[in-house]
């Protein structure tokens, strides 16, 4: 997720260069070395835990081959950057690594990128147990895919049932339009003075989140609310819906419904969200994700054992009860291969072991990420003490997805930059509206890829 490029260089110092790149694909003692990069924080330890797992059962089964782990410590915003600049080169880049679906394109337009279809047809699990929709995620313009999905999600509203019964609120909570969520977060601010009312990611320093989980969530709840016009093929350039969507956000922030600036901009949000304020009753309503129980499960590193008692969970509505009624949207990570690589066939073969049913169970039951994998997702274990599970499973029937184009992570940065303006009051609505129409032209090629609302 986006963030403005002097921070994440600040990050970056902090962090210890890859050693051997994918293109080099190094021998190590007599053996191959396949580097493969990930994120890590320390409130998030599942991914490192399944691709430790992955490793092991790999390296037993191919001893000719070694497999290096290289963390990235910190946010998402100083993973792609690192990324970015160890993708530079064929010596440094790693051979696989962890991607966001939403960077998939512009690095496959980079050719940074291996296409795995002449592997996948060989491989009985991508035919078998990964549905089309899934397939989506990692598939490039020219219809190759490009990477093996780790998780999938949707996005929701979280809520802290005893802050709702301080506020007098209904449990179970149903809101039908954003009036309804904003008057339940007027209650809370009257009624529960020491707790957040509404939380939601707004602004640069979150990035993507802020983008998909705040912006798309609202935007995609508006009447004929998009980014990209698919019958025009062209990038929709702000109007009413953009601004009904920035609008909301303003709300929230002049009526002070929100999270305080500081926290508002603090890249450590989600962790005081769900490890300090959800547990203690100082918050009420959060927009989120899916995965937010993984905060909470034993597995996190600071387990919440009451969240199924005290913790709800209700649908985005749409901005005024429109048809469906609700919206969600939709991402996830996948396990893509370097087009540096030397080792292409091996780095396939560690894909298939990292996504295996056993590893993706795993780290879906951690995680609390939904499961790309059918056989997955049909095993008891996986909602097992996550009550959860299938209603966030079963907004994938509302769901919506980011415009699959490599000009979309310049267009999220200029979403990014009309959020913080209004998050900050620096911009009205209106304003931040007009400016962000004045940067999509050079965002997206020109003014001929550009619908004017």
């Amino acid at each position: 997720m986006k963030r403005a490029l002097a921070s994440s260089l600040l990050v970056l110092t902090a962090l210890p260069l890859a050693g051997c790149g994918g293109g080099a694909a190094q021998e190590t003692s007599g053996a191959k070395e396949l580097e493969v990069l990930y994120k890590v924080q320390p409130t998030w330890p599942h991914l490192e835990k399944m691709l430790t797992n992955a490793k092991k059962e790999y390296e037993t089964a191919h001893p000719d081959v070694k497999i290096k782990l290289t963390p990235v410590q910190g946010e998402n915003e100083a993973y792609y950057t690192k990324l970015a600049l160890l993708n530079r080169s064929p010596d440094s880049a790693p051979d696989l690594y962890y991607h966001d679906t939403f960077q998939v394109n512009a690095d496959v337009a980079a050719g940074k990128l291996a296409p795995l279809d002449e592997y996948l047809t060989k491989w009985p699990d991508w035919s078998s147990q990964f549905p089309d929709s899934v397939k989506q995620a990692a598939k490039g313009g020219d219809g190759k895919i490009y990477g093996v999905p780790i998780s999938t999600d949707t996005r929701g509203l979280w809520y802290q049932k005893d802050v709702f019964a301080k506020a007098g609120l209904p449990v179970p909570w149903e809101p039908k339009t954003w009036n309804d969520v904003l008057t339940a977060a007027r209650t809370i601010k009257q009624k529960v003075p020491d707790a957040v009312p509404f939380s939601m990611y707004s602004a640069k320093i979150h990035g993507e989140a802020s983008t998909m989980q705040g912006f798309e969530m609202l935007l995609y709840g508006t009447p004929g609310g998009t980014l990209y016009d698919e019958t025009q093929k062209k990038w929709v350039s702000g109007g009413k819906n953009f601004t009904d969507a920035l609008t909301f956000i303003n709300t929230i922030y002049r009526e002070e419904l929100g999270p305080k600036q500081a926290d508002a901009h603090n890249a450590k949000l989600a962790d005081k969200v769900n490890l300090e304020w959800f547990p203690a009753g100082k918050v009420g309503i959060s927009l989120d994700g899916a995965w937010t129980p993984g905060a909470w499960k034993a597995a996190s590193s600071k387990p919440w054992p009451q969240w199924q008692d005290k913790a709800g969970w209700t649908a985005m509505p749409t901005q005024n009860g429109e048809d469906p009624g609700k919206v969600s949207m939709s991402g996830g990570w996948v396990m893509a291969m370097s087009s540096y690589t030397k080792l292409k066939q091996e780095a396939f073969d560690f894909l298939k072991v990292a996504t295996n049913k056993q590893n993706s169970l795993q780290y879906a039951i951690d995680s609390g990420d939904l499961a790309p994998r059918t056989d997955v997702a049909a095993d008891p274990k996986y909602s097992e003490g996550n009550p959860s599970i299938k209603f966030f499973t079963d907004l994938a029937s509302v769901t919506h997805y980011r415009p699959a184009f490599e000009e979309y992570p310049k267009v999220s940065a200029q979403i990014q930059e009309a959020m913080e303006a209004v998050t900050t009051g620096q911009r009205t609505p209106e304003e931040a509206t007009a400016a962000y129409v004045k940067a999509l032209p050079s965002a997206v090629g020109g003014p001929d890829k550009v619908l004017a609302k």
